[in-house]
């Protein structure tokens, strides 16, 4: 989920909504814009939305006032839906609201909903059910180019309890040749509290993943191309991600 990138063909530029706001300062003026790309994995927060090429793209409505409304959707490796299927799409819908209120500084806050094809609900064995969409509220402050944010889960969904926190951090300096450098981090501190036959939790924080990569814009031309090394962390259960190489290349209109 996100809001949800955690979002990554373009790391620094649309992997989930949050890389996007994340990486980009609010427009003077009303406009839209989107972008379209793929990636070599979609790699979530340490964890795998789909270990094959994943197309993923969005559109966003920005407003003088600051107020952004946006859709990003990706395709996965999975169905949360149906264990049957090794295949499904994730739609991510946003609103968000940018302020700079000092020099170099702004804050950014976030609601998005998680929509998967297909979805509804899941009933376990013992008959306790869960929403597969799911939704939360994310907010950072930024200085320059390092922000530094939370992002609060706000119902009970089949990946995630209420209340679980996500903390991340994010920085990307500017290079030679329309290259940035991009890093992140993220850490989870899990909520138990909602604990079930679809939730268990082992670990209360743990390190989710750390990222380190460069993207490379192509002028006039609206493509970027990325290539980012994913340190993997734990969930929930204490048990540890695996480290990947994701490249992408995103067109950007």
């Amino acid at each position: 989920m996100f809001s949800r990138i955690s979002q990554l063909f373009l790391a620094a530029a649309f992997s989930v909504p949050a890389y996007s706001v994340w990486a980009d300062e609010p427009d003077t003026g009303n406009s839209f814009s989107g972008n379209v790309g793929v990636v070599s994995q979609y790699v979530y927060r340490g964890g795998v939305e789909n270990d094959d090429m994943a197309v993923q793209g969005g559109v966003e409505y920005a407003h003088k006032s600051g107020v952004t409304l946006g859709y990003w959707g990706s395709t996965l490796g999975y169905d949360p839906a149906d264990d049957a299927k090794n295949r499904g799409f994730e739609h991510d819908l946003y609103v968000a609201y940018d302020h700079d209120f000092a020099k170099d500084w702004k804050y950014h806050v976030q609601t998005t909903a998680y929509y998967y094809q297909d979805s509804g609900r899941l009933v376990s064995e013992e008959g306790e059910r869960r929403k597969i969409t799911g939704y939360d509220v994310m907010g950072y402050v930024a200085y320059k180019d390092l922000s530094v944010g939370a992002t609060v889960q706000l119902n009970n969904a089949t990946y995630a309890n209420a209340g679980d926190v996500y903390l991340s951090a994010v920085y990307h300096h500017p290079l030679k040749y329309d290259m940035t450098l991009n890093t992140s981090v993220g850490a989870y501190i899990y909520n138990d509290a909602h604990d079930d036959s679809f939730m268990q939790t082992e670990k209360d924080v743990v390190f989710n993943e750390a990222r380190v990569g460069v993207s490379k814009a192509f002028s006039d031309t609206g493509l970027t191309a990325s290539l980012d090394y994913v340190v993997g962390g734990q969930d929930r259960l204490g048990d540890d991600f695996d480290n990947h190489m994701v490249a992408g290349l995103n067109f950007s209109f």
